[in-house]
């Protein structure tokens, strides 16, 4: 019925204001102390978690853009490891970049 995807973060209040940023004016949810939550679709969620181990991940969170030139913009703006759009002709754009906890994010943008 719903899906949540977790991402660890070592301090819960500076990755929450970093990820509003990035996602805009969303529903947001605190349910439990130390935990947020992002709803990014109707369904499905970005749940951040805090932790005092944040181990790389190896997953990717890919979020879908309209526009991925003002998506890359947006994540330069946040990040300072911002990859360059790559493309699979006729598939798909896309680039990856990282949040200040080591997270690996992404933005896609499908062809029209």
């Amino acid at each position: 019925k719903t899906f949540t995807v977790g991402l660890p973060v070592t301090e819960l209040k500076p990755a929450v204001e970093w990820y509003r940023q990035l996602l805009g004016a969303v529903e947001e949810l605190n349910p439990a102390p130390g935990v947020w939550e992002f709803q990014i679709v109707p369904s499905g969620w970005l749940q951040l978690f805090e932790s005092e181990i944040n181990e790389p991940n190896q997953s990717v969170v890919r979020f879908e853009s309209h526009d991925i030139e003002a998506s890359r913009a947006l994540a330069s703006r946040l990040s300072t490891t911002v990859g360059q759009i790559e493309t699979v002709p006729g598939a798909v754009r896309y680039f990856e970049f990282r949040d200040p906890f080591g997270n690996r994010l992404s933005f896609s943008e499908l062809p029209e």
